[in-house]
């Protein structure tokens, strides 16, 4: 629920987030501007719990661990991530806990909202001495960024464990549960948190305000013009690089290269994750290549690749693309690939609404925003290989970590998702684009 402008209007506004997952960035994004949207006047106050309250070497280390396995493709190091979980939870109890007492106290919060997964038991543990002492009501928003499942272990074990005292000071905050066969709602709920359903608060998609202006609008019969930011001239000219070799027109600009989209041409996006797999990405790139190479059809293929962060004088995944484009002879007249690094949920969400299909990773915010705007194919990336044998349902999914395998259930059921690999790619692409 909102807070009336006219009285109960926070003053300040505490988020909780973490850089260990992009999804959790965005989310908190999201919710700083549906915050601001209710009250301009709010000031919010941010903490991020790997880079700001936990010891700055432990933190660092999760962030290069769990960015690492991300970009490496290696499932299991995600899963052991996720395992080690109520670990974490144990020995960062006391820092965390004093650090949310600390800045409660110092900024005298009003609200808290907290869109990660760990610690929920110490910031409980503050809120209720800072509401005793301080003779305030606040509660914890805990927003559930992944889709919910019986998966998404990393949310709710930490809170079925929670204190009845303490549950009272939750606002459980999600979209609908991917329920079992001849499950109920009730069901799903007491077992995986120990709540009853009346205690959910159910909202909508927890999305950028870029996405939410985008829901429920047809296609533009016109041009799409996009504007990809670049931090670097060495950025800039890498993506000149693959430009060049496409027909898709382009202005550069101080801070970004603006592409101009004809509405009848295909859109392809591939982006797998804020740590994108830089082996998956690269043979998406030449999974589409080989398609067009070998099945030419007429109208213009152009495909968007995200590739994370390019630093100027190093190696990237964006560089490395473009180096690919400049050595290819015979490149295909019809095909863009137009790389590029982090950019705002200005430039994101026109991108994910116009794409006939999208490849990405299911993390529950990337499934959210594409649930919130997508019109064409969705397409859920396993890093499962092909061996000898056809790769089978199963096989796919289990080459996605266990809470967003259960995410990409949850968009096949929606929204018609389906499991894919760069080594399928061509053969499942060639009706689509």
């Amino acid at each position: 629920m909102g807070y009336s402008v006219m009285s109960s209007k926070p003053r300040k506004l505490l988020i909780i987030t973490s850089s260990g997952g992009g999804g959790l960035l965005q989310a908190a994004l999201a919710k700083e501007q549906e915050a601001k949207e209710e009250d301009p006047h709010l000031i919010v106050v941010k903490k991020d719990m790997l880079k700001d309250w936990i010891w700055k070497g432990v933190g660092r280390f999760c962030i290069q661990y769990w960015n690492g396995a991300q970009r490496r493709g290696r499932v299991k190091a995600q899963v052991f991530a996720m395992q080690m979980q109520i670990v974490f939870d144990w020995f960062s109890w006391p820092n965390v806990f004093y650090k949310t007492l600390k800045t409660l106290y110092q900024e005298n919060v009003d609200r808290v909202i907290d869109t990660q997964n760990m610690g929920t038991s110490a910031i409980l543990k503050a809120i209720r001495i800072f509401n005793r002492h301080k003779k305030k009501n606040v509660i914890l928003e805990k927003i559930v960024v992944d889709l919910p499942s019986k998966a998404a272990i990393h949310y709710f074990r930490s809170i079925k464990s929670l204190s009845r005292k303490d549950k009272k000071l939750l606002k459980l905050k999600t979209i609908a549960p991917l329920l079992e066969e001849g499950q109920s709602a009730e069901e799903f709920w007491q077992t995986h948190c120990g709540l009853s359903e009346s205690e959910i608060h159910y909202e909508d998609l927890n999305v950028r305000q870029s996405f939410r202006s985008l829901r429920g609008k047809a296609r533009r019969e016109e041009p799409l013009h996009l504007p990809f930011a670049f931090q670097s001239s060495e950025e800039s000219e890498w993506m000149q690089v693959c430009l060049e070799r496409g027909p898709l027109h382009y202005s550069v600009h101080p801070h970004c290269v603006e592409c101009s989209i004809p509405s009848q041409d295909r859109v392809v996006t591939i982006l797998l994750g804020s740590q994108p797999s830089v082996e998956a990405t690269f043979n998406y790139v030449k999974a589409c290549l080989k398609l067009v190479r070998e099945r030419p059809r007429a109208r213009p293929v152009h495909l968007f690749v995200f590739c994370a962060e390019h630093r100027a004088g190093k190696e990237s995944l964006l560089k490395k693309i473009a180096m690919f484009m400049q050595e290819t002879l015979h490149w295909p007249k019809n095909f863009s690939v137009i790389p590029f690094s982090f950019q705002s949920d200005k430039t994101i969400a026109p991108l994910f609404h116009r794409s006939d299909l999208t490849v990405t990773r299911s993390g529950g915010q990337t499934a959210m925003e594409l649930m919130a705007v997508n019109s064409g194919e969705i397409w859920i990336h396993s890093e499962a290989k092909k061996g000898k044998e056809e790769l089978t349902f199963e096989a796919l999914l289990a080459g996605i970590p266990g809470w967003e395998g259960a995410s990409a259930l949850y968009l096949q059921k929606l929204r018609g998702a389906k499991l894919a690999t760069p080594e399928l790619f061509e053969e499942m692409a060639a009706l689509v684009i």
